[in-house]
């Protein structure tokens, strides 16, 4: 390219990973650090309202905000069309920043209706982009996925609208259990959903001869939708113990079934040489996404034990959060940096400027991952672990930062 052409368009995905890892930094692993150190460190106690903000931006903010960016750049290769703009996509990212910010601020000033707004822009960004997704993956070969991924999207317009409604309808105290339901929906359903859908068109672009039945790649959507709706009845219904709860977990090991059972069939414990071809042109990258799939297979244990310990009437909610932890932490944050690592220099085409973040992020993730975990045996006659416990979220958030400086570092050599 001559010097009088300028400089290239900027990536599409690059304003939401902005916006994602911002969220995540400044908000919402600042927020589960709050809490861990409230539960088992002596802070402050941290209101429900921070409760709920730590879950809706990790899973809204973090998660699901970088589905739209990086689904510009997958729709190009999975149809063979350039990578374009489209009107559709244009507003996504300032309605997401303006629905982040309306929750925070609402929060942090104890403003209920901004909090609501937040929730209605929300469920109007997914909504515009859902029409975008059903008119992107046009081609007959791409209706599985279509149908699966526009699926998934309805899922969080749908998680954002239960949460509008409960806070409607409640003055600024919604249902404790509906807005649990309606997290279950924009996990589960929606980012869950995303990364299966996302899996079953790409899975060969990171585990070599990748091969998933016919039968079960129709199966997927149709057994996280099951899992979904089971926690959704079990968080929300009018249940007595241990009937609710019971149900709720066990919609929760649903869900994980199924990606198990996906990850299992594609081959992502398979060991061949030259594994991960696009993910992982490094040894770091290949890591991390190990720890993803060791994190995906110990969620699904914590899941199993805590439906059949939910079912006998015990008290699982700590298991349960650490199985929970395991899945949005262990699985999808360590994919998500190492997606995003591999992604600067595919899609920028610039070197990272700091590569060896990529190790201190592995390394970071792995002990944040084993101290968060580490909550469900501090009830089980290990309390000399609680005080261990928040330090997860310090590791955490060093993993994070560690990429947001690659994304937002000088151009490498």
């Amino acid at each position: 390219m001559s010097p009088a052409a300028g400089p290239p368009e900027p990536p599409l995905y690059r304003p939401f990973a902005l916006l994602a890892f911002g969220a995540t930094l400044c908000a919402g692993t600042p927020a589960g650090l709050w809490l861990l150190t409230w539960l088992y460190a002596g802070a402050p106690a941290a209101g429900p309202a921070w409760r709920l903000l730590h879950a809706e931006v990790q899973i809204l903010g973090f998660f699901a905000t970088l589905i739209p960016g990086v689904a510009q750049h997958l729709a190009a290769r999975f149809t063979g069309r350039p990578v374009a703009r489209h009107p559709l996509t244009r507003p996504l990212a300032p309605l997401l920043g303006l629905a982040l910010a309306l929750r925070v601020a609402g929060t942090a000033l104890e403003a209920p209706a901004a909090i609501l707004a937040g929730a209605l822009v929300h469920a109007g960004a997914f909504a515009l982009f859902a029409c975008w997704v059903w008119r992107a993956l046009d081609p007959p070969p791409l209706a599985l996925l279509r149908r699966h991924l526009t699926l998934a999207t309805a899922w969080l317009v749908l998680a954002c609208a239960v949460e509008a409604w409960a806070r409607a309808g409640a003055g600024g105290a919604p249902d404790p259990g509906v807005l649990r339901a309606a997290h279950a929906m924009a996990l589960l359903g929606g980012v869950l959903g995303w990364v299966t859908g996302v899996l079953l068109r790409a899975g060969p672009m990171f585990i070599p001869h990748w091969a998933v039945p016919p039968a079960l790649a129709h199966a997927v959507a149709p057994a996280l939708a099951a899992g979904v709706v089971l926690t959704v009845v079990g968080e929300a219904g009018p249940w007595t113990a241990p009937l609710g709860p019971a149900l709720a977990r066990l919609g929760e090991f649903a869900a994980l079934a199924a990606l198990g059972a996906l990850l299992a069939a594609g081959g992502a414990a398979r060991r061949t040489r030259g594994s991960l071809p696009m993910l992982a042109r490094s040894g770091p990258e290949s890591r991390l996404f190990r720890l993803a799939a060791a994190s995906a297979a110990a969620a699904l244990a914590g899941a199993a034990l805590a439906t059949l310990g939910a079912a006998l009437g015990a008290q699982v909610h700590v298991l349960a959060d650490a199985a929970r932890h395991l899945l949005t932490v262990g699985f999808l944050t360590s994919l998500v940096v190492a997606m995003t690592f591999r992604l600067i220099p595919a899609l920028e085409q610039r070197a990272l400027r700091w590569p060896g973040l990529r190790a201190v992020a592995f390394w970071a993730l792995a002990v944040g991952i084993a101290l968060r975990t580490a909550e469900a045996l501090v009830p089980l006659g290990a309390p000399w672990l609680a005080p261990w416990v928040p330090l997860s979220g310090l590791a955490v958030w060093l993993a994070l930062a560690g990429v947001a400086l690659n994304l937002v570092g000088p151009r490498g050599r």
